[in-house]
């Protein structure tokens, strides 16, 4: 079951505004393979890690090689999976130990491995190109009084090396994406703006986009639509709903009282940023109420 990040260091608190970017990196005097960094200079020394990393290469290009694969089987430029919600303040350090501990690396293993970008937003989001020649390039995306959007593409905030894979944080609102993104696949390219469906909690759908997201299976009859009602009930959520509050599925689960619980924020939404009031599980007709303090759920109905 994947477990919700709150307790990791309570790093999950939404929101506020910072963005940067660069590609993932280790730090370290010692690599996985046995190799030391000396004056500088990288020393290897063989041993058994070396074949089980040339074994792990193997079966991230395996899985990757099948995932693209199927993006063109579906008739699609590029593959983009939902990660969930992460910090807007969230580090590279904190980015990686977040994807090393999510369930969807055992699928997808090459998740480990990638370029990362963040800019400001909470939502995470991994992107695929359609074969080893495709690209992928960030550009800077605005939405006018209008509702029009404006495009900064003199200027793109990342650009891919050929084949490469990103995972990318971006968006604080769900009314519209702070980003276009553009992939090719080595000679066309497809655009397209990712966003998170408030009635279900998946990937928008999007033409041209193969969405390989690991969703929850509810078959104990659970449902998003089941849970709404619910906690439309409770009386501060009500409350809440009549002062103009949003409230949305995050697209996750936690474990509460030995009950798969999907997870719903309720909190205020501008042109900028969500900002999360109050974190709620919902599962087996019960409704928690996160206590942030505490670091505790309270069952309230």
């Amino acid at each position: 079951m994947k477990q919700f990040p709150l307790r990791l260091g309570v790093m999950l608190l939404l929101v506020s505004f910072v963005c940067g970017c660069g590609l993932k990196t280790r730090k370290t005097n010692s690599d996985p393979d046995g190799s030391k960094h000396q004056n500088g200079q990288l020393v290897t020394i063989p041993g058994d890690n070396k074949i089980a990393d040339d074994d792990k290469a193997e079966a991230e290009a395996s899985e990757l090689s099948i995932l693209q694969k199927q993006i063109g089987q579906n008739s699609c430029g590029a593959g983009v999976a939902l990660l969930g919600y992460v910090d807007s303040e969230l580090s590279m350090t904190d980015l990686s130990i977040y994807l090393e501990a999510n369930a969807f690396i055992e699928t997808y293993p090459f998740l480990s491995d990638v370029a990362y970008f963040m800019t400001e937003g909470q939502e995470l989001y991994a992107i695929v190109p359609p074969n080893d020649k495709g690209r992928i390039t960030i550009y800077a995306s605005e939405i006018t009084e209008e509702g029009e959007y404006i495009d900064e593409k003199s200027t793109p905030l990342f650009q891919g090396k050929p084949g490469e894979v990103l995972v990318l944080r971006c968006n604080f609102s769900e009314i519209y994406s702070n980003v276009l993104i553009s992939v090719t696949d080595g000679g066309s390219a497809m655009e397209f703006r990712p966003s998170i469906s408030l009635k279900d909690g998946h990937l928008t759908e999007l033409e041209g986009v193969y969405d390989f997201t690991e969703y929850e299976d509810f078959s104990d009859g659970q449902s998003i639509e089941i849970a709404l009602e619910i906690l439309q009930e409770i009386d501060e959520v009500r409350q809440g709903l009549e002062q103009g509050m949003s409230l949305m599925y995050i697209g996750d689960t936690d474990e509460i009282d030995g009950g798969c619980c999907m997870l719903f924020a309720l909190g205020t939404d501008s042109d900028e940023q969500f900002v999360q009031e109050q974190l709620y599980g919902v599962c087996d007709n019960q409704v928690y109420a996160y206590d942030v303090m505490g670091d505790a759920w309270n069952i309230i109905y």
